[in-house]
Order: C-alpha cells, then sequence, then structure tokens
C-alpha cells in the first residue's frame, strides 16, 4: 500500500511539474533562423604557388579576347547619327525573348586549379598541355598553322586516349615540359637581366 502511495505522489509530482513547464515553452517566441549566406564554393588549390605561377606564366591563353562592339549609330555624310532607341513593339502571340545569363569568366588561377583538381591532371600535365597550345598560338600566327588548337580541344584529345608522346609527335615537343622550367624563366624575367648573385 505504501509503494502504490509513493508511485501516486510521484505520478502527481510528474504532472504537475509538465503542467509548470509547458506554458513557460508555449510562450517563448523562437527567433527565426536566419539563413547563413551562400557562400560559393572556390577551389582550395586558387593559393596554391603552383596554380598561382603557372597562371600567371601562362595567362595569355586565359584571357578572352575583348570583342568590339558596334558603335550605335553612324556617320552619314560626315555627320554623326544619334543611337536609334525606338524600340519595336512586341508582337501579339510572341513571348519575349530572355536576355542569356551571363556566364562568370574564370580568373586565369581558378581555370588552372581546375584543371588539377576537376580534370585530375598533374602540374607537370597540365604545363605541358598549356605549353603545346601556346606554341600551337605562335606557330598560328607566323604560319597560320595549328590555329584550332586550344585548351580545350587539346584537353579533350588528352582525354579520349592521345598520350603525351603522341601529342607531342603531332605538335611538337614544347620548349618548357615542367614547373622547374617555367619557374626558372619566370625568374630570369624577375631578374631583367641583373647580375645573379651578391656584387664582391
Amino acid at each position: 500500500m505504501k509503494t502504490n502511495k509513493k508511485w501516486i505522489s510521484v505520478m502527481v509530482a510528474l504532472v504537475m511539474l509538465a503542467a509548470a513547464v509547458t506554458p513557460a515553452f508555449a510562450q517563448s517566441e523562437t527567433e527565426p533562423l536566419e539563413e547563413p549566406p551562400i557562400v560559393e564554393e572556390t577551389n582550395i588549390f586558387i593559393n596554391n604557388p603552383i596554380v598561382k605561377l603557372l597562371a600567371s606564366f601562362f595567362s595569355g591563353l586565359f584571357t578572352s579576347p575583348e570583342v568590339e562592339e558596334p558603335v550605335e549609330g553612324g556617320e552619314e555624310g560626315g555627320e554623326t547619327l544619334p543611337p536609334d532607341t525606338t524600340e519595336e513593339p512586341p508582337v501579339e502571340g510572341e513571348e519575349p525573348v530572355e536576355e542569356p545569363t551571363p556566364v562568370p569568366t574564370l580568373s586565369a588561377e581558378e581555370q588552372v586549379a581546375a584543371l588539377h583538381t576537376e580534370e585530375d591532371l598533374g602540374f607537370g600535365e597540365i604545363t605541358k598541355l598549356l605549353q603545346i597550345v601556346n606554341e600551337a598560338q605562335a606557330e598560328c600566327a607566323e604560319t597560320g598553322i595549328n590555329c584550332d588548337v586550344t585548351v580545350d580541344s587539346l584537353l579533350a584529345e588528352y582525354e579520349t586516349g592521345s598520350g603525351m608522346g603522341e601529342l607531342f609527335a603531332k605538335y611538337g615537343k614544347p620548349e618548357t615540359t615542367g614547373v622547374g622550367q617555367v619557374r626558372n624563366e619566370e625568374k630570369e624575367k624577375t631578374n631583367n637581366g641583373k647580375a645573379k648573385g651578391k656584387d664582391k
């Protein structure tokens, strides 16, 4: 009998405790959680010194050529005409054409880092491929040969099974084939012919 009374008193105490706590929770206002700002994922290799070195050395391959936009208005009889600001009214039944979303351009560092992480290329492979493209573009400017060789086209060729030896046979072995050579050439550029070592 005594144990029953103990259990009943424990149960009553729990019910009273639950009744006392419940209103406190009901009255408390929870602040809406702020959504964390969306942070664009950046490649962890962007700040890698080798990535920066290759991006600097091959920067000409990653800068897109500037397209000259046609100048509004024109010259007629020596006079400059004002730009045409009239808009054609929309034709019934036609849906308005949406402007394409501009594709963000990646920096040279981002592109080199992507070659390393996304394409799973070693820095030596990246150096060789970029130098082949570099020399192909120089040859294109001089002779008009290999003008279709771009980073994307050469990468596609390499990934479909063409070995580095085959690419060398097809386009010629590049002068610069390793990161060490790139580093030495960059040092020579920064020295600008200054004497190496300390003056005695």
